[in-house]
């Protein structure tokens, strides 16, 4: 691809460095760090720590957010350089799929609906009444139940588990040994008995989600548990039963969601952290690291601790903590006055 062509579809300026002899329309055919990017390959730069290697990359291009006299390759101006840079690493990267066919060691039941072009490999199971779309990608050991829905061009991993009634939007990716509608947590507490609730709902996810490996997204005792479109789950995700993730929202590793709590658009969470039961979060929240929401949380904005406060507080809070001693000492000399 030439890079004035690259420059277009990204929404990027070309700026050519001072003294650079060659034309804009160097030809790129791939990306890679700075530190070791080549001729043909196109990098970027969003960290202030990695400008010292603008001087001396052999990279074809550099995606930047402004121009650095000290780059001597051509630039690619964009206000979100790592975007920029996510969106050109589309342009050059298929994600595997292997040879295109139905395995004859797969095992489809007789009813179940297979689009075209699709790629199943040994050992997957397909339930009655499925419904495959077009383009699907099915790796080895995966169990689709019966009634279960999936969109166009969604790829499932090895050893993925999607249970009956479950549906899956287009463009999904959902990586090994995650389980798609297994029960809910759902249990009612009698004198010396428990007895289960039966979780008759299912699980939605939209179009254009991503499961991390080893998620387990709970089945609705009623109704569906919801992950709308665009939202990403890192590995080892927890979603309890008729939870609801809007839409783009970011969960890393080991966050857990109680049942029935709502997350807005746009929610950002970080690793180990949880929202309790039966609790909203509003758009645009956004969670710290092993911070426990215990309360709703109606304002957009940053929240860290246990349990979660504005960030601003927590900071205050911690700089208190650090004095207790020093304050309690004022405190007894105060008290001897």
């Amino acid at each position: 691809m030439k890079l004035s062509e690259l420059a277009g579809i990204i929404g990027a300026k070309l700026v050519m460095p001072d003294g650079y002899s060659q034309g804009d329309d160097n030809v790129v055919t791939a990306v890679a760090p700075i530190e070791v990017a080549k001729d043909g390959e196109v990098t970027f730069v969003s960290n202030p720590e990695y400008t010292k290697y603008l001087s001396r990359t052999n990279a074809t291009a550099v995606i930047v957010k402004e121009p650095h006299e000290s780059c001597k390759t051509p630039m690619l101006i964009h206000d979100n350089p790592y975007f920029a840079f996510a969106k050109t690493a589309h342009l050059f990267y298929r994600p595997h799929r292997g040879p295109r066919g139905v395995s004859d060691q797969a095992f489809i039941a007789s009813d179940a609906t297979i689009g075209d072009d699709v790629t199943v490999y040994p050992h997957v199971f397909i339930g009655s009444r499925a419904k495959i779309g077009n383009q699907v990608v099915l790796m080895p050991g995966v169990s689709i139940g019966d009634d279960v829905e999936i969109g166009d061009n969604t790829i499932i991993y090895s050893n993925v588990v999607v249970y009956y009634e479950c549906k899956i939007g287009s463009h999904c990716i959902i990586h090994a040994g995650s389980i798609i509608g297994a029960d809910g947590f759902g249990y009612a507490v009698g004198e010396g008995e428990i007895v289960k609730i039966p979780q008759v709902g299912n699980v939605v996810l939209g179009d254009h989600v991503e499961l991390g490996a080893m998620c387990s997204i709970d089945r609705a005792a009623m109704g569906s548990t919801l992950i709308k479109s665009g939202s990403k789950l890192d590995n080892k995700v927890q979603v309890g039963h008729n939870v609801e993730v809007g839409e783009n929202c970011m969960l890393s590793a080991f966050v857990g969601l109680a049942g029935s709590c709502k997350l807005g658009n746009w929610v950002i969470m970080g690793g180990h952290s949880g929202v309790n039961g039966h609790i909203d979060v509003c758009d645009g929240a956004k969670i710290g690291a092993m911070t426990g929401v215990v309360k709703g949380i109606e304002e957009p904005g940053e929240y860290i601790g246990f349990p979660a406060v504005k960030a601003r507080d927590w900071r205050r809070q911690q700089v208190h903590f650090k004095k207790l001693s020093t304050h309690e000492d004022r405190i007894k000399a105060l008290e001897d006055q």
